[in-house]
């Protein structure tokens, strides 16, 4: 949180909040300067890239060395740390449910989203969980992360923000978080489940070793999937009350022999493929993917009947469901963000009202953007240009 420079006790402006829509997308900036997003200048000195110019969509850097952008004839791409986009080694998002920044710790801060083969272009996709649950009073810790490999000092990157999700009546809890471990070589020993951010080379401490101090990246290299990361919730849901019609959870598991037990129920909804289990009245196990509405939870003590297979472990009550997941997950799955598409950067418009394409425009102005002709019909709209090639122009988006 740079608290050696006090950053920690200077929070954002009041309201000042990072949406994160549970079952969504969140799409960020990520930029070399604020100048070149649309948080500034209104967004005149934005373009797809990072730089605020443009490049090709093959962008690499030369064959000799290290073949690092920033090593081309332009210098241009050093910020990026990176040959091209193959070789970006992704960006994440981690949230911990302590708005408290003196409470966050790497337990309880949980990587939840992983946005491969960036940073590379100005907008980034972040698919956010759908079990993400709400944040206490509104307010939660999230921080943006990243590793670059080579093309520079070995550094990390953490921005942190304010945040708070929305859309989301979910009770499931995040489990606490562990330290990922480089399985590049060896992927059946990735770290499963909830996931700390990375540290590497920091003076103050590490929770990150890496064989020959390879760089350990936000991919599957340490275990990290892209998209939303699903898996990182405690296993036990809550008791909820159930009823005949609905039920909780919609399907009966009837195969379970030698008396009831919550492992047995787990294994048996996990291979049927629902990702979550129930146990109910002693001897019952129930089934389903979708999670039990908030509004049925009810106290633990609730579900407080013995399992028929098991002493000393409970399995619901009458007309209470015990609910667990089982280790089935909603596949992950990523969509890079696609900017808005210029449709020329090149041609005039009259400033005149109800002129189409063509023309000269010689008093086409900032403080005349209103009088940008409209194009009856589309659903494209339209700016000013106020700086860059493109200065004193009306290019349309859409």
């Amino acid at each position: 949180m740079q608290a050696d420079r006090g950053c920690d006790i200077v929070g954002p402006p009041s309201g000042q909040s990072l949406a994160l829509p549970a079952g969504g997308v969140f799409t960020g900036e990520i930029a070399e300067n604020r100048a070149f997003t649309t948080l500034s200048y209104n967004g005149d000195l934005t373009t797809d890239w990072t730089d605020g110019r443009n490049h090709p969509e093959d962008w690499t850097g030369p064959s000799t060395g290290e073949g690092c952008l920033v090593n081309n004839p332009d210098g241009f791409g050093g910020p990026l740390h990176t040959q091209n986009q193959t070789r970006a080694t992704g960006t994440a998002l981690a949230i911990s449910y302590n708005s408290d920044l003196a409470n966050v710790n790497m337990e309880n801060l949980v990587v939840i989203s992983v946005a491969p083969n960036t940073p590379w272009k100005r907008l980034v996709n972040y698919p956010i969980p759908a079990d993400l649950p709400p944040c206490a009073l509104g307010q939660c810790y999230c921080a943006w992360l990243w590793v670059p490999h080579g093309c520079g000092e070995p550094n990390m990157y953490m921005q942190n923000f304010r945040c708070h999700v929305t859309g989301s009546t979910s009770v499931r809890r995040l489990g606490a978080a562990q330290p990922p471990v480089y399985c590049a070589n060896n992927p059946s020993t990735c770290v499963k489940g909830p996931k700390q951010m990375i540290a590497w080379h920091q003076r103050t401490g590490n929770n990150v070793v890496t064989p020959g101090d390879v760089t350990p990246p936000y991919n599957s290299k340490m275990g990290f999937f892209p998209g939303a990361q699903n898996d990182i919730f405690e296993s036990r849901v809550g008791c909820f009350i159930d009823s005949d019609t609905p039920r909780v959870l919609p399907h009966q598991i009837t195969s379970v022999t030698g008396g009831m037990t919550r492992d047995k129920c787990i294994a048996a909804c996990k291979a049927a493929g629902y990702f979550y289990a129930g146990v109910e009245y002693s001897t019952e196990c129930f089934c389903g993917s979708a999670q039990p509405s908030s509004g049925l939870l009810v106290a633990d003590s609730q579900c407080d009947m013995p399992c028929a297979g098991i002493s000393g472990e409970t399995c619901g009550a009458g007309w209470r469901i015990e609910v667990y997941g089982t280790g089935n997950y909603p596949p992950s799955s990523y969509t890079p963000a696609v900017p808005p598409r210029a449709l020329t950067t090149s041609t005039w418009l009259y400033a005149c009202q109800g002129v189409q394409w063509g023309g000269k425009c010689e008093n086409l102005r900032i403080r005349h953007a209103e009088k940008c002709v409209s194009l009856v019909g589309t659903d494209f709209y339209k700016k000013i240009r106020s700086a860059g090639p493109d200065s004193g122009r009306c290019v349309l988006f859409r």
